[in-house]
């Protein structure tokens, strides 16, 4: 006699949901094809689609693939109602990580309060308006970043120049044009509207690059470095830059680890973490950590089973 089996293995099929809002990472295909080559499936869950969604036809819920969050004025409105519909179903990165993650000032801020060396950094809160000038005056930095504490991708990031009475401001493109302070009332909106993140230029992104640190499944895992494309002063690839896999010191190490060792305390578990510094000197310099939805160079790092492995660990 035969047996039917299909809702005993109905019951066993292991499914990722990942929240998403339009747009995935470059290596979504791969890691999908990954998970079922381990017999996980994957669906993507438009994150402004929520509510038709039956939550309990998932193992886990990964939000890493909700890129361009910092476009959606509702994005935490969105998080905060996903929490009360997943019941006991597991989201990653958790919902605190989330919340301090999403903004600059907050867990930088707690970085620094437990003693982590930042780039030199000055917060600037909402409407809490200061002139170019005022910033110069108080910091004494002829050439700083500005940015929002919320932003991802370098959106609406600028880099200002200041030579005696002279000052010049870019803004994050393809291509790096300085205007004159007179000609660009973009950066003068910005103080306006955001807050705001403002950050010494660090010189030594165009001779040593900028240091990413990545960690899967609470454990470092690879380093990258990024470095600058001819003409441009951002260590990025949508700005032209490279990545390449570094291989870190032990010192370096030890360092990106106590850093995220603070942030386990603070928030617990995680998938992935992503840890951005600029070399100062001998010593390494936080830039910024991407909690939420990083690029972690699975692909460069050759990491993207170790990825796989950890989102299976974590299926209930």
């Amino acid at each position: 006699m035969l047996i039917d089996n299909s809702g005993e293995a109905e019951l066993k099929r292991k499914s990722v949901g990942f929240l998403f809002l339009g747009e995935c990472h470059i290596e979504y295909p791969s890691i999908v094809q990954a998970l079922l080559e381990h017999g996980i499936e994957s669906q993507l869950i438009d994150l402004h689609d929520c509510d038709s969604v039956q939550w309990d036809q998932f193992n886990l819920i990964n939000i890493r693939e909700c890129r361009g969050y910092h476009h959606h004025a509702n994005f935490l409105a969105k998080i905060d109602l996903l929490e009360s519909k997943l019941g006991q179903v597991p989201l990653t990165n958790s919902f605190p990580v989330i919340r301090a993650g999403i903004d600059k000032a907050i867990y930088l801020r707690e970085l620094e309060l437990a003693g982590i060396d930042l780039i030199p950094t000055l917060w600037l809160k909402r409407q809490e308006f200061v002139s170019l000038e005022e910033l110069f005056a108080k910091t004494g930095w002829h050439d700083f970043v500005i940015k929002p504490t919320i932003s991802s991708k370098s959106w609406n990031t600028y880099r200002v120049l200041i030579q005696g009475s002279d000052i010049q401001i870019a803004k994050a493109a393809t291509q790096m044009v300085f205007q004159s302070n007179s000609e660009n009332t973009g950066i003068t909106e910005l103080l306006e509207s955001n807050e705001l993140c403002i950050q010494k230029f660090m010189s030594e992104i165009f001779s040593q690059g900028e240091l990413s640190f990545v960690f899967i499944d609470n454990q470092f895992s690879h380093a990258i470095r990024k470095t600058v494309a001819q003409d441009n002063w951002l260590a990025h690839e949508f700005f032209g830059g490279n990545n390449a896999c570094y291989s870190p010191t032990i010192r370096q190490i030890s360092w990106a680890r106590d850093i995220f060792s603070v942030l386990q305390q603070k928030y617990g578990d995680f998938l992935y973490a992503r840890i951005d510094a600029i070399p100062d000197n001998q010593d390494l310099r936080l830039l910024e950590c991407e909690l939420m939805v990083p690029r972690l160079f699975l692909s460069e790092g050759n990491a993207l089973k170790k990825y796989v492995q950890a989102i299976n660990a974590r299926l209930v």
